[in-house]
């Protein structure tokens, strides 16, 4: 009785190779620029955050410093009020950065709205160093500031089939 009982039922077929198994069209993977940009925000944002706050503490203790009778108030309220537009300009870059790393739509658009608009104002800039003397040093940071504007730009308009499926 050495005989090999053949069994009943046959195995499953298998999958092709390449097909995938089970549950294989989970979420898709953010894309690593969309990542890039969203830091480069954030870190650009706190930054312009802490120059904004020192503007507002510096204006206020150059303005007691100085007293009303030698222009402080004057010299105060200017620079709150740059203080205060960096701030703004801070919080726009930070709810962009964050906002798209967490695939959000607004969050998307409020970052491709910044880099465009700093990247405007970079090539005003830029053309208006060229007016008044060129500067090496100033040549070189105005071009990298719209090389990474330009490329959050691009990144941001590019992923929209990412952030579509968020």
């Amino acid at each position: 009785m050495d005989q090999q009982q053949q069994p009943q039922w046959s195995p499953p077929p298998q999958q092709p190779t390449g097909w995938g198994g089970p549950g294989g069209m989970g979420p898709m993977a953010r894309p690593t620029g969309v990542t890039l940009v969203s830091i480069f925000l954030i870190v650009i944002g706190v930054l312009m955050l802490l120059v904004g706050v020192l503007a507002l503490a510096g204006g206020a203790l150059l303005g007691n410093a100085l007293g009303d009778i030698n222009g402080g108030g004057l010299l105060a309220g200017v620079a709150a009020f740059f203080g205060v537009i960096v701030i703004f300009w801070a919080i726009l870059h930070l709810m962009g950065g964050i906002g798209s790393l967490q695939g959000k739509g607004w969050g998307r658009w409020t970052g491709i709205v910044v880099a465009v608009i700093t990247l405007v104002f970079g090539v005003l800039g830029l053309l208006g160093s060229f007016s008044g003397g060129l500067n090496g040093s100033s040549l070189v940071y105005q071009l990298v500031v719209i090389a990474l504007y330009g490329a959050t730009a691009y990144v941001l308009i590019k992923s929209s089939a990412w952030f579509a499926r968020r």
